[in-house]
């Protein structure tokens, strides 16, 4: 495989030096080549299609669009598709240590992964931190420059090789700018907040034999806090109020990590812990005077291009951006419980605090209250709660730099076939610091006091008090020092980057062969092209070791590269009908031999009926993050299959369960092994890639039908019908299966540990640790329906244009491959069964006014709900609507002002207990807007 792989790149190489050479030397004074027909490239294919519609659907998006809704970036657009969903925002980022400021695309809700950008047809360079994902980060991508967008949905692996298994997002920037553009936008919401910025300048050039041009740009977008809205100033619980096991009220019970410290059922100062349902006279802690909502993101940009035609046969093309985004997303002071964050008792450790003599304790209120109860020593206390306010809120402050460099150079090689060679490099750095944490080991030695002899307390370990030690009491509202601070902060750091490299060359033409005298040529396509991608990051070694409070998070590094040689065919059958075709193989360095295939059918019917279709296979092999991702940590909630046993029961599970001492011995003693809520909810593990996994692949069918009626002039409409199911689907494995797999094994080979993944207390027996890696667990499949309607006239003495776009989702589920456990999710939050855009421009003399409308359906929360009731589980539809007035004083010269979700619909309210809440907004910003009404305005020069 790596002597094809060289020879690959040295055949690369002699055909970009030899073609170069040639052109180059070419006589400038050659008689021309007769005139050809323009070659118009669509988005999923090498051949110029000409006359020729593609098989696939594909909606276009131009620079009005853009500008319709105020966007100051790709991510701001595309969200608003009905197609797309399920994508990174700052809004659904806002919480993430990793991946905060985010902003990509997924289509169809596969995921960004399997949503392949392109701009101007090439691939570019992921944006995610390699430990967390894959996606590109759209806030890199400059928008003065931008053309249009095509969007191209189904399986276009054939074409494009991996990812592209939803479709294609293909990004064209403007190829001979001519001029000086200017453009300044300001924003803010009804509230008085969530101000934003924009500022764009851009110039270009058309010469003799080409065009340069160049942009820079500055945005900020100041987010959001969760305390700035009513709806989301108090963190709420769904809660079971009348006792019969269903969540019927949303109230505020908070979190018992208190700032003067909970132990047991007291407060740090000895008096009795309370909970009510408001804030105000509530003991307990509200997470939502200190989250993010929505992340703050600053951007700065700056782009570059250059065309330039060399002689009559040969032209190249060259461009290069770098782009800087810095967000951070906020959070609550660290949470600390003493006895097992720095004293690892979970983990057979001891806290040799005894209640009666150690000083924090001995004579105060709340020591007398212990020793009452029983608690003698703080190993006894079942819970020992802190809220480090002390250290500040928490935060993760990410700097991410994105620098991508494209170039082709195109040669004729007669009037019908050219050659062309393009390589692309770009690479995303990542640099993160973490706030607020808090050193445990020295914790640790900080909680080892003595008597200094002078009336006071100090560290007990001699090498501790060299090294600065400073004792901390973590145990009542006043006993954690400055001094004390700033022994115990740790601010953390993370850096990491991901890196691309593709090189393609590809022959592309039309054969002098045609099917009958009637029909055009056969168009073909063939080359090969190398990719080779590669990542790492690195976490602070006190998160790799575990020493702060934050997760725990491992190295990752890894690289991998591919060959792939692909070729097409675009057949003209009769008049305007043709088939085409496309084979792509690859040979990857992780997953071996890989084969995509597409094959479609353009069939008009009459003038004004048009039939399309296609089918695909398309593979998705995984990416750094998929095979090489070190491990974040997760405390998600499992099911453990020891969880109720008895000495009655029976099977596999039954007696490996039972071979476990601490197991044994809480059944014996107690008659079963019953977990307690605190065990059951506090199980560790880290979620890790694995270079086992294998490729996905998915089948992908699409069917439509376009109608563009002569007797209504510029009206036009489609409806396509789309199935993908994806087999082989790559996820993290549920760490349950880990388990029941583990234990469901013969008790004559049953692991303990098994393979390292699970890790038990030794004294309960409650697993505190199980740990999970990539694989290929699920079947995924989605089908329904998409339906575009645009229409063009003249309205008294102006244009109008109006468009509507939908999509209706019949099915999306996900089936285990193992458990065979199958989630219908059409109808949740998540998987709207009808969402539409309703788009009206109307244009008269120098004014215009572009309206639209943004329809969610209605959405049940979870489909097989046996937790809420119907009126927390039932969310209903939302209604946004848009509006922008703009007017041209001059050719030069255009203002605007716009306003977003003009009759400020507010977001539904999911609380914690529902399956889509998301972190921070007791809503789901993925799915809702969370600002409410807001206003912008600007001003564009262009000279």
């Amino acid at each position: 495989m790596l002597k094809s792989k060289t020879l690959v790149k040295s055949l690369l190489a002699i055909s970009i030096a030899s073609v170069t050479t040639y052109s180059l030397a070419a006589d400038a004074d050659n008689v021309k080549a007769e005139a050809k027909v323009e070659k118009i490239i669509v988005t999923g294919s090498y051949i110029s299609k000409g006359d020729f519609e593609s098989a696939s659907p594909v909606k276009i998006l131009d620079a009005d669009d853009i500008e319709g809704v105020g966007a100051v970036n790709v991510g701001d657009l595309l969200a608003r598709m009905p197609s797309v969903v399920g994508d990174t925002t700052s809004a659904s980022s806002n919480i993430s240590e990793q991946d905060s400021g985010l902003n990509t695309v997924a289509l169809r809700n596969l995921g960004s992964s399997r949503t392949l950008v392109l701009v101007d047809g090439k691939r570019y360079v992921s944006g995610m931190s390699v430990g967390s994902g894959y996606g590109v980060d759209l806030n890199t991508i400059p928008t003065t420059m931008i053309q249009s967008i095509e969007v191209l949905t189904g399986g276009q692996s054939a074409a494009y090789g991996s990812d592209a298994v939803a479709g294609v997002v293909n990004i064209i920037l403007k190829k001979n700018f001519d001029g000086v553009a200017f453009k300044a936008q300001a924003g803010r919401s009804g509230e008085g907040d969530k101000d934003t910025r924009d500022i764009e300048f851009s110039i270009g050039k058309n010469f003799d034999d080409g065009n340069a041009w160049l942009s820079v740009g500055y945005s900020e977008d100041d987010g959001l806090m969760a305390g700035d809205r009513d709806y989301s100033r108090v963190h709420k619980d769904a809660v079971d109020t009348n006792g019969d096991g269903i969540l019927d009220t949303s109230q505020f019970v908070g979190s018992s990590h208190v700032f003067g410290g909970r132990i047991d059922k007291y407060n740090g100062d000895g008096s009795l812990f309370t909970r009510t349902d408001d804030p105000a006279t509530s003991d307990a802690f509200n997470f939502h005077d200190y989250r993010s909502m929505v992340a703050p993101l600053t951007r700065h940009f700056v782009a570059t291009g250059l065309s330039l035609d060399l002689n009559e046969k040969s032209r190249m093309n060259f461009t290069a951006n770098y782009a800087r985004v810095d967000s951070r997303a906020r959070y609550e002071p660290i949470p600390l419980d003493t006895r097992n964050d720095i004293f690892k008792l979970s983990k057979g450790g001891t806290t040799g605090i005894d209640i009666a003599t150690h000083p924090w304790f001995a004579g105060t209120a709340l020591g007398n209250n212990l020793l009452a109860d029983g608690i003698n020593s703080l190993d006894d206390a079942s819970l020992t709660f802190r809220r480090l306010y002390e250290f500040g809120d928490r935060g993760a402050e990410n700097t991410r730099s994105t620098f991508r460099v494209a170039g082709e150079y195109e040669y004729d090689i007669s009037n019908d076939i050219y050659l062309k060679v393009s390589g692309t490099y770009g690479v995303t750095d990542q640099k993160q610091t973490n706030h607020g944490d808090i050193n445990l080991d020295r914790a640790r030695f900080a909680l080892n006091v003595e008597d200094n002899g002078a009336g006071g307390f100090q560290c007990a370990d001699d090498i501790a008090r060299i090294n600065g030690c400073v004792v901390f009491n973590p145990f009542s509202l006043n006993g954690i020092s400055p001094e004390a601070v700033d022994y115990l902060s740790a601010d953390t750091n993370l850096e990491g980057s991901i890196e691309q490299v593709v090189v393609t060359a590809v022959v592309a033409g039309r054969l002098d062969y045609a099917v009958s005298n009637d029909v055009d040529t056969i168009g073909f396509a063939g080359g090969v092209e190398y990719r080779e991608e590669k990542g790492h990051e690195t976490p602070d070694p006190l998160r790799q070791a575990g020493i702060v409070r934050g997760a725990a998070i491992a190295k990752t590094k890894g690289s991998f590269d591919v060959v792939d040689v692909f070729g097409e065919l675009h057949i003209p059958l009769h008049e305007k009908l043709s088939l085409s075709a496309a084979v792509r193989f690859g040979d990857y360095s992780s997953v071996g031999s890989t084969t995509n295939w597409t094959i479609g059918l353009d069939a008009p019917i009459t003038d004004s009926i048009r039939l399309r279709g296609a089918m695909a296979t398309a593979v998705r092999a995984p990416n750094v993050s998929d095979l090489f991702a070190g491990g974040t940590a997760t405390a998600a909630l499992i099911t453990d299959p020891c969880n109720g046993l008895t000495n009655a029961d029976s099977g596999n599970i039954a007696v490996n369960c039972r071979s476990i001492d601490a197991i044994s011995d809480r059944i014996d003693n107690d008659g079963a092994f019953n977990l307690t809520q605190v065990e059951r909810q506090n199980t560790a593990g880290l979620l890790s890639g694995s270079t086992d996994v294998k490729e996905e692949k998915a089948d992908t069918f699409t069917a439509g039908i376009v109608f563009t009626p002569e007797s209504i002039s510029g009206l036009q409409m489609s409806l396509d019908y789309y199935d993908i199911k994806i087999d082989d689907a790559i996820a993290k494995t549920d760490r349950t299966v880990i388990l029941n797999r583990c234990y469901s094994a013969d008790p004559s080979n049953f692991d303990a540990q098994c393979g390292g993944l699970v890790r038990r207390d030794g004294r309960s027996g409650a697993a505190l640790e199980v740990n999970a890696a990539s694989g290929n667990e699920n079947l995924i499949e989605t089908r329904g329906l998409d339906i575009d309607v645009s229409y063009m006239t003249d309205l008294g003495d102006g244009d109008l244009y109006v468009g509507f776009a939908a999509n209706i989702l019949d099915t999306y589920s996900i089936t285990g491959l193992e458990t065979g456990d199958k989630q219908e999710l059409a109808g949740e939050v998540m998987f709207p069964e009808l969402r539409f855009n309703v788009n009206a421009s109307y244009t008269i003399n120098e004014f215009n006014v572009y309206w639209q409308v943004r329809y969610w359906d209605e959405t049940k929360d979870r489909n097989d709900n046996t937790v809420l009731t119907e009126e927390l589980n039932s969310i209903d539809s939302r209604l946004y609507n848009d509006v922008r007035f703009s007017y041209n004083f001059t050719n030069q010269i255009n203002a605007y002002f716009g306003i977003t979700n003009l009759f400020d619909e507010q977001p539904p309210h999911l609380t914690a207990g529902h399956k889509y809440q998301q972190q921070g907004t007791l809503t789901n910003g993925s799915a809702y807007d969370l600002t409410g009404r807001s206003y912008y305005a600007g001003v564009k020069l262009n000279f």
